[in-house]
């Protein structure tokens, strides 16, 4: 029976090698599920990243466009509204045109609030009471 002893003790330093193997190979499995996670996470972040840089440039590009189109509207409106001094200036009856202040129903027309969206404009004209008729839904008093 003395000859049993070294062979279960070598079959039990095998066994918990085999144990610590075991454990060590679950460990680095958990580690590498953790670490591709990681890379994944990174690899989002940086799309992410590469996307709202792109919308940036983006905007900026349209910003760009805008100002442009605005400076070129400016433009214009001076142009015209030289034009409109050099004709009140060289002609009278065009002037004394120009002058004429507008009819009251005119410049309530011209007279209304800022509007920062279409949703708005459509609440002033609501809130106004007088509803907008289509030509074949108004009354026939009115047409």
């Amino acid at each position: 029976m003395m000859r049993l002893g070294p062979y279960l003790l070598a079959f039990a330093v095998v066994l918990a090698q085999m144990g610590i193997n075991i454990w060590q190979h679950t460990k680095l499995q958990d580690q590498t599920a953790r670490a591709e996670k990681a890379e994944q996470s990174a690899a989002d972040r940086l799309a992410t990243i590469t996307q709202l840089r792109a919308d940036a440039a983006d905007r900026e590009q349209a910003n760009q466009e805008l100002a442009a189109t605005q400076q070129t509207m400016a433009a214009q409106i001076d142009a015209q509204q030289l034009r409109i001094r050099e004709l009140k200036r060289e002609n009278d009856q065009y002037r004394q045109w120009a002058d004429t202040p507008l009819p009251d129903i005119t410049r309530r027309l011209q007279q209304r609030p800022a509007f920062t969206g279409a949703g708005d404009y459509q609440q002033w004209l609501l809130s106004r009471g007088k509803a907008l008729h289509t030509e074949s839904s108004q009354p026939s008093a009115e047409r």
